[in-house]
């Protein structure tokens, strides 16, 4: 990136060297006297000029945003594009040459980036694009990234990777990333199904660098329409529900730095990853002391208000609506995204101390694993609809021979905690149980 000064002077030294040419300083040292009545000639500057002018202001307002994260990037991306559109709205020239400099440096992928047909709006990103975003379904299957070799910084849809074949009436499974650039710092990675083993393999051996990673599953609480969840009903079907019982936390977090192990340099992690289990939902969905903070009536059942009266008829149903997937009108329906939508008393009360300690040990673990890490978050039930992520800061230091790791939460002052970590062969786990 390059510093404010330097963005300034080189637009300054652009202006200047061109209004020059355009208006060369007088010979003599007499001022020529103003025609009087004749309109002043308009001159407009070369679409190249336009074009360096505005990519510099692009790069200076990526710097002026100072986004720490890649979901800073992309939660915050309206709000940059609203800046750049104030320039795009002067003239129909600035609007075409204002989006061909934004997508030399800022990939947004709503488009295709193989298509070039002008009809479609679609733009090839240049090679030299430093981010990308990605909704689903915009990038082909089996995309080779590392042809950016510039690219610093993506957000990929990978909900693509599963789909529905009417024809097998089965879900088939792609490749969405064939490859990603080596230059390559923080990456993200939406409404997964891929299994994360295959991603964080695929990461670890195109981009050992990276210092961002995050991967956010689609789940019952982001997407419960999803196709894929019709024909997966079984609670392990789930299985971005974890646990909070402290043994298999300590599995679970030391299964995960062993996958990481590609990623010498992480900085900051984000799993999605319930650190508590599948019974915390039915008890919030069924249980009495619960309902009664629902914001909506929990309809458990497929054929519970729609006039549906056996399975047979909720197929064609669903067949008529969609062209999707069979619903299977035995199964339990998941629940509404709205039901999500309001904290629960009792779910905090329940939960909120076993999901703490669950999330501060997986933490502390992945810190003694990674050395330079220094941010852990996880999907979290009690959230914000249950989808916002949780954060944690960590560290660690030796103390003679003893390893400490520490975790705390940035919005809770005074909250951080030092624990002790004993190494077993290629483990870390907490003293008393290292004993």
């Amino acid at each position: 990136m390059f510093s404010l000064t330097d963005i300034w002077s080189s637009v300054l030294i652009i202006l200047f060297s061109f209004y020059h040419k355009i208006h060369p300083p007088p010979r003599t040292g007499i001022l020529p006297k103003p025609i009087v009545g004749r309109p002043r000639r308009r001159i407009s500057l070369p679409p190249e000029i336009l074009d360096e002018i505005f990519s510099l202001n692009i790069t200076l307002l990526l710097s002026e945003f100072q986004y720490e994260t890649v979901r800073d990037y992309r939660i915050q991306q309206k709000h940059f594009m609203r800046e750049v559109c104030r320039i795009a709205r002067c003239s129909k020239l600035f609007h075409q040459v204002v989006r061909g400099s934004l997508h030399k440096i800022w990939g947004s992928c709503g488009y295709n980036p193989r298509s070039e047909r002008a009809s479609s709006g679609a733009r090839v990103p240049g090679l030299g694009v430093w981010i990308i975003t990605t909704e689903a379904g915009s990038l082909p299957i089996d995309f080779n990234l590392a042809t950016y070799t510039a690219l610093e910084i993506a957000s990929v849809n990978y909900h693509t990777g599963v789909e529905w074949s009417q024809s097998q009436q089965c879900f088939r499974r792609f490749r969405c990333i064939s490859s990603y650039p080596r230059s390559l710092r923080q990456l993200e990675i939406l409404r997964l199904h891929t299994p994360e083993e295959e991603v964080i393999r695929l990461v670890s051996d195109c981009c050992p660098g990276l210092t961002e990673l995050r991967l956010v599953r689609c789940t019952m609480f982001n997407d419960p329409d999803c196709w894929y969840w019709r024909t997966h009903t079984r609670n392990q079907d789930h299985d971005y529900m974890k646990s909070s019982e402290v043994s298999t936390v300590i599995d679970y977090a030391n299964h995960m730095a062993h996958l990481l192990r590609g990623l010498p340099l992480l900085e900051a992690l984000h799993i999605g990853h319930y650190l508590n289990s599948i019974h915390a939902v039915l008890t919030h969905r069924f249980e009495d002391a619960h309902k009664r903070y629902h914001p909506i009536r929990d309809r458990a059942s497929h054929v519970d208000g729609v006039g549906i009266f056996n399975n047979l008829q909720a197929r064609a149903m669903a067949l008529a609506r969609d062209n999707g997937p069979p619903i299977d009108s035995t199964t339990v329906r998941l629940a509404e995204r709205k039901l999500w939508s309001v904290p629960c008393p009792e779910c905090e009360r329940e939960f909120a101390r076993p999901i703490e300690i669950a999330e501060r040990l997986s933490s502390g673990i992945l810190a003694a694993h990674i050395k330079p890490l220094k941010h852990v978050s996880f999907a979290n039930f009690l959230s914000d609809k249950r989808i916002t992520p949780s954060s944690w800061r960590v560290g660690r230091q030796w103390c003679g021979t003893d390893l400490q790791v520490w975790t705390e939460d940035p919005d809770r002052p005074s909250s951080r905690i030092t624990q002790e970590m004993v190494r077993l062969n290629d483990r870390w786990e907490p003293p008393q149980l290292g004993d």
